[in-house]
């Protein structure tokens, strides 16, 4: 939310600079900043939920579009999980490794009530059959968030020629056009690329990237040193700090698998099948994993 007002300002700002260089990109760069915060604003607003407990179940409701809600009963789900973040403490209700329902005592005030009145047990060992195939599953909120954002991108030359009325681009524009896909497709490539298809069976690993699905590679968990229990740590202002996990399963102490909870739906089965040597626990920042990812040795 705080970021999707940052860029409604930035627009306004974008507006006031631009028209002080050059009125024909006054509209398309505007505009632009604007969209982006307004996508954001909503996309957050989509994506928080109002809670609301009945003796049997959960329901939740989307803030954006009240009408579009879901009802879990309590045995539906397999277990709950709790953790601890600086801000407060996250609750998630699981059902067949993939996390359904979260509430965060930094978002809603009444998080004690909401905790005491949801009749789940607490979360025990993940069990799995050994025989069974795991494959993953993406979480489409950030699937489709990447994908709107790169549009967002591909889309501005198309503002800037309708701003100008006459369907004549000047330099200004051509300039401000290629900056915006380029800058903004790089980001959606580079956050799309991250998306990786993996199936574990047996002891065998497939990995192909979603942007590129006709090259995979195969391992085994025998071929990696081990594995790193990673906590991304991410300082969310109003909204108090927030972790994300990670498995950073390693080879000569260079990440080859990143499995992050925040890509996958079934993070928690992703995790079970690919266990493996235990190497250590890694607190890190966004930028830092980052690094990590780009080939940088891990030390703890």
């Amino acid at each position: 939310m705080i970021g999707g007002l940052v860029g409604v300002l930035l627009g306004i700002l974008a507006s006031s600079w631009c028209s002080a260089l050059e009125k024909s990109i006054f509209v398309p760069m505007s505009l632009t900043f604007v969209a982006i915060g307004l996508l954001i604003c909503l996309g957050y607003l989509y994506w928080l939920r109002r809670i609301t407990i009945y003796p049997d179940g959960i329901e939740t409701r989307s803030v954006l579009l009240p009408f579009k809600r879901r009802f879990y009963f309590f045995t539906e789900f397999d277990y709950l999980e709790t953790s601890q973040i600086r801000g407060g403490e996250v609750m998630r209700l699981i059902r067949g490794g993939h996390r359904v329902v979260s509430i965060a005592s930094s978002l809603y005030s009444n998080y004690e009530e909401l905790c005491e009145a949801i009749k789940v047990k607490q979360k025990e060992k993940f069990r799995a059959r050994d025989n069974e195939e795991v494959v993953s599953e993406f979480r489409k909120s950030y699937l489709y968030g990447g994908l709107g954002f790169g549009l967002v991108g591909f889309f501005f030359p198309l503002g800037c020629i309708l701003g100008t009325g006459s369907g004549e681009m000047t330099i200004g524009q051509v300039t401000f056009s290629l900056f915006s896909i380029l800058f903004m497709g790089g980001i959606a490539l580079a956050f799309l690329y991250s998306f990786q298809r993996i199936s574990v069976w047996q002891g065998q690993i497939e990995v192909s990237r979603l942007l590129w699905p006709f090259k995979t590679k195969h391992y085994k968990i025998s071929d990696f040193d081990g594995c790193f229990y990673v906590t991304i740590i991410n300082e969310g202002g109003q909204l108090g700090e927030q972790t994300e996990e990670a498995r950073w399963l390693v080879k000569n102490k260079k990440v080859i698998l990143n499995i992050q909870e925040r890509l996958y739906k079934n993070y928690e089965a992703l995790k079970y099948a690919t266990q493996t040597n235990y190497l250590g626990k890694l607190e890190l920042t966004p930028f830092q994993a980052m690094k990590y990812g780009l080939g940088k040795t891990v030390k703890l």
